[in-house]
């Protein structure tokens, strides 16, 4: 049977649509509410309680495990909007509103005629959520994401037969494992971002990325590299062109050696990694089998 990502009609859609103001209310104000309720349910970037499977998450996964990941957050927030009987639509994301390139997707509803992109997930959510003002994006209807996703984890499944595991289909599919903020005001947001590259068979490589945003800017500060031989930090040293630009790294610098001034930022990188360790260690171990 064919995956489907989105359940309008489930009980529990129907029942957050009541809970959020009700089907009545105009697109905006439902996303408004939408955009909230991740707030105050803490709803988790995350994949590390589940890893594997599914590749792609719908709207009842990330209601039932309050975790997720981008693709997942828009199937729920389109699932909302098709419950609610407004105008929905996926946006795959090229080039976010900080001009940086991402792999990116978000949701979209109309406003006053016009098609505009809501973002649940940080830091878009936090200074740009409604009417997120990304440079460069597609729009998607469901049907057309459904086959997009569809495509993807057919792809990826058979890109895991090179592991004789079908479960690294998950990891190759999605390897944004986490992304945990540790430092918040009014007006920035610090965020460790863990991603996991699987470059072969038995390799893997684990980036952890200290990132910085504010309204109108975001940056990379520091990052831990760590693969099966090694375990090294390094600093944003030179102008970057975007926050994943490679050319900003500074050479392999042990933490003693790092500015004193990112000290605290390595300090914080590492809590974050020795507090998912058990999870992080369970899915290195398997890609490495």
């Amino acid at each position: 049977m064919a995956n489907v990502y989105i359940h309008p009609t489930a009980p529990e859609i129907q029942q957050l649509v009541t809970s959020l103001g009700g089907p009545a209310q105009s697109a905006m104000d439902l996303m408004a509410a939408a955009l909230d309720w991740f707030d105050t349910e803490q709803i988790q970037y995350s994949r590390l309680n589940a890893p594997f499977a599914p590749l792609q998450r719908s709207d009842l996964d990330v209601v039932h495990w309050h975790s997720g990941t981008c693709g997942d957050f828009s199937n729920l927030l389109v699932s909302l909007l098709v419950a609610a009987g407004h105008p929905a639509a996926y946006a795959t994301v090229q080039k976010d509103c900080y001009g940086d390139w991402q792999d990116h997707i978000c949701a979209a509803t109309q406003m006053a005629g016009r098609w505009v992109l809501i973002d649940p997930t940080d830091p878009y959510r936090k200074f740009h959520g409604l009417d997120c003002p990304h440079q460069t994006y597609k729009l998607l209807t469901p049907a057309e994401m459904t086959a997009k996703f569809r495509q993807d984890e057919t792809t990826w499944t058979a890109q895991a037969a090179e592991w004789d595991d079908p479960c690294m289909a998950g990891v190759l599919y999605a390897p944004w494992l986490h992304n945990q903020t540790v430092m918040e005001t009014e007006d920035s947001v610090g965020s460790i971002f863990l991603l996991l590259s699987l470059p072969a068979v038995h390799h893997w490589r684990l980036d952890a990325y200290y990132q910085c945003y504010t309204a109108v800017r975001g940056f990379s500060l520091i990052r831990r590299v760590i693969t099966p031989a090694s375990s090294v930090y390094q600093f944003s040293e030179h102008s970057p062109a975007h926050i994943w630009d490679e050319k900003q790294w500074s050479l392999p610098t042990p933490v003693r050696n790092l500015p004193k001034k990112l000290v605290f930022a390595s300090e914080q990188l590492d809590e974050v990694l020795i507090e998912n360790k058990k999870d992080l260690e369970s899915v290195v171990h398997r890609a490495a089998q």
